[in-house]
């Protein structure tokens, strides 16, 4: 990968009310369903980007640094996170109604981690602001330190803690999901590629959340709203998976309402290009 310089440039959309919103009749569960939805577009914005691309995104990104290279010092490759596709195609068509199990499995053990810890022992271990402990068996954390962002507090029992797909599993199911191999379904699952497609959350705020969008639930701690916003974008934009016209809708009235800086509504084709590479890298984690 070729080095990036340091820099900034960012083109911010201007926030459009969705035009045609068609919610149709479900029949597979309780997920919405509407004839249209958007994807975070994944284009930087610099006028010596590729015109065509691989169908391979790793790639796609690659040709991007190729092309712009030999002609542009790049101060700043960056995407906007507030510049949408528009998409003609049914939403939440998915054929076989969502189920977790069957559909994205369980915490796994990774191969390749020299630990007996499974994915959410992992998490417990990253997130903790002090040394773990652990059960007599030692693969079970049992204490640490966690500064839970939903709520502000600080958790101390990891009895206490859930961990949280950041865009829940049923969510990311029937906005795309449910087109992947059960390999790819299982790697999202069990993500460790940055720390915020998982994190270490309270308990009970985390059921309260359930598989909501922020069009259904927001955290109460007013602090990390922002934060959670982006966050949600960044999963969506990693992933490829579909945002809903109320979906979208929701996302620019709270960037509005919590007065978070649009300017920070970015992601840089570098970290997008590594998450995409470790998705290759580990796409036979769950085999």
């Amino acid at each position: 990968m070729k080095k990036l310089l340091v820099g900034a440039l960012v083109s911010v959309c201007a926030f459009n009310v969705h035009a045609r919103e068609n919610l149709l009749s479900d029949v597979s569960g309780n997920n919405p369903r509407f004839s249209e939805y958007y994807t975070v577009n994944s284009m930087p914005s610099f006028e010596t980007a590729p015109t065509t691309h691989s169908v391979d995104p790793v790639q796609t990104l690659q040709d991007i640094f190729d092309a712009a290279a030999p002609t542009t010092e790049i101060k700043a490759v960056l995407i906007s996170l507030l510049h949408f596709d528009h998409h003609d195609e049914d939403y939440g068509n998915v054929g076989q109604a969502y189920n977790r199990k069957q559909h994205f499995g369980t915490w796994i053990r990774p191969s390749n981690d020299n630990s007996c810890l499974n994915t959410r022992g992992l998490v417990l271990v990253r997130d903790s602001k002090i040394p773990v402990e652990m059960s007599s068996g030692g693969c079970t954390v049992r204490s640490g330190e966690w500064d839970e962002p939903y709520t502000g507090a600080t958790v101390t029992e990891a009895a206490d803690i859930q961990i949280d797909h950041f865009v829940p599993l049923k969510n990311a199911y029937v906005s795309g999901a449910h087109k992947w191999s059960y390999s790819k379904r299982c790697l999202y699952a069990n993500f460790l590629g940055n720390n915020f497609h998982l994190i270490s959350t309270d308990g009970h705020e985390n059921m309260t959340k359930s598989d909501n969008t922020p069009e259904g639930y927001m955290p109460p701690n007013t602090a990390y709203r922002c934060q959670y916003l982006q966050q949600w974008l960044k999963v969506k934009l990693i992933w490829e998976l579909g945002v809903t016209p109320p979906e979208k809708a929701a996302v620019e009235n709270l960037i509005r309402q919590n007065n978070c800086n649009v300017s920070q509504f970015q992601y840089s084709v570098a970290e997008l290009q590594a998450q995409r590479q470790f998705m290759a890298d580990n796409a036979n984690l769950c085999h």
